[in-house]
């Protein structure tokens, strides 16, 4: 009996890994105006989390995570635009912006996870649904977010002395790769 509860604790902690960003992350926001649909994208992406998985490689528990976005990472390839942006996300003093998780249910694939997004200064609790799907020593993360910027206390950026004005909702998509930290 004891051998068993040692297999079983030693399978745990074996189990519980660190994991880091691999491969080319990439976090797009999209949104409207009165003139055009506009994209901004980011590959400039950290995180730091500390998963469990079972012995195939699928998530069933995520302890830690945190995700950081450098806010002025994120390029429209247009430079006026990225301005304007970078003025309204306030990036003079807020250079980051962050998800920092607290729970999740998983089942299967489907994670539902609940945490804390801070942009331009506010934080505010939010839920997201992924999908986590288990590759080569890591697991990729898939899923998108559609939010308003006026919750976040980002007044929706306007152009050409207010003729052609930004939609307050956006829809982040992100694709991230997390692989054991060896």
């Amino acid at each position: 009996m004891a051998l068993f509860v040692m297999v079983i604790l030693h399978t745990s902690v074996w189990a519980q890994q660190n994991y880091k960003v691999t491969g080319t992350p990439a976090i797009t926001i999209a949104g409207t105006s009165t003139m055009h649909d506009w994209t901004m994208t980011s590959k400039q992406v950290t995180a730091q989390a500390q998963l469990e998985t079972d012995a195939s490689g699928q998530l069933i528990k995520v302890n830690s995570l945190l995700v950081t976005i450098p806010a002025e990472s994120l390029k429209s390839g247009k430079g006026a635009m990225d301005k304007n942006a970078y003025n309204a996300l306030k990036t003079d003093k807020n250079k980051d912006i962050r998800f920092q998780f607290t729970s999740a249910t998983i089942n299967g694939a489907n994670i539902v996870a609940q945490g804390t997004l801070a942009i331009a200064g506010s934080s505010k609790p939010t839920e997201l649904t992924v999908t986590g799907k288990s590759v080569a020593n890591g697991i990729r993360f898939e899923g998108s977010k559609k939010l308003k910027m006026t919750e976040y206390n980002v007044e929706p950026p306007s152009f050409m002395f207010g003729s052609v004005k930004t939609g307050d909702e956006i829809t982040i998509t992100f694709d991230i790769t997390l692989s054991i930290n060896k």
